[in-house]
């Protein structure tokens, strides 16, 4: 039997936004294609919350772009500085800021709507105008953005994040656990996980993944009592050589 070569994981000092924008946000691609249309699918019925929350996004707004129907006010957060400095560039419109035009097309797509060019400009200017917050987080603390942010949530989003920061599942079964604290009694959890991937590629770089499973993510949600699950996978074949083949999407409500 021939032995699987060892993966040299990278830190995430050597992280870099514009990389990983580089790698799989220059177009739509097919896990975001699924993504963006769990969420939307997931959005449906909920109640319009004062504060939405999407943790560990990453440089992303895109996965925003849903929410604006259903929030007044939209929270991001992330681990890196620069993650974060990202998002705010295109809030205020900088020389440079990514393009997020073809993401918020898909959005008005997936919800039936038409993506004229004046639809796609004001869902991203409406976007723009419910991020009023854009603050650092760390989902490996028991408080990820300290005690007064604890169950103040009535909708949490977090997409590839929770298995995306180390090896270990136990990590991330923590993490999840960490990521249901901010969630209001009787609120909505939203998540996007890379399945059964051990890493995920940027450039030539390579970042640890947990490698759990559907069933692994219904367990956790299940353990932290989370009820009415919404599970879904997506086959991501072209995602292969980045390290995972399949998207794991889930949809669960906090109990009172």
């Amino acid at each position: 039997m021939t032995a699987q070569p060892s993966i040299d994981y990278s830190s995430f000092e050597d992280w870099s936004a514009a990389d990983y924008l580089s790698e799989y946000y220059s177009e739509v691609l097919d896990d975001e294609r699924h993504a963006l249309q769990f969420l939307v699918d997931s959005l449906r019925g909920l109640p319009f919350v004062e504060r939405a929350l999407d943790i560990g996004c990453g440089p992303c707004v895109h996965h925003c772009f849903p929410l604006v129907a259903y929030a007044r006010e939209i929270h991001c957060a992330d681990f890196v500085a620069g993650n974060r400095d990202a998002i705010t560039h295109w809030i205020e419109r900088r020389a440079g800021a990514h393009d997020w035009h073809a993401f918020a097309a898909q959005t008005l797509v997936c919800e039936g709507g038409s993506a004229s060019a004046t639809n796609v400009v004001r869902r991203q200017d409406e976007t723009r105008k419910r991020i009023t917050a854009v603050m650092p987080a760390d989902i490996r603390a028991a408080d990820p953005m300290g005690p007064a942010a604890r169950g103040s949530y009535a909708l949490v989003t977090s997409h590839y994040c929770a298995e995306a920061i180390s090896t270990d599942k136990e990590v991330f079964r923590a993490n999840m656990k960490n990521l249901a604290s901010l969630v209001s009694p009787g609120g909505s959890l939203i998540t996007s996980t890379c399945g059964a991937a051990d890493f995920y590629k940027v450039g030539s770089r390579h970042f640890p993944c947990s490698g759990v499973t559907a069933r692994e993510v219904l367990e956790s949600l299940s353990a932290l009592g989370f009820r009415d699950i919404d599970l879904r996978i997506r086959s991501t074949p072209a995602h292969t050589h980045q390290g995972y083949a399949s998207v794991v999407f889930a949809k669960a409500i906090k109990p009172q």
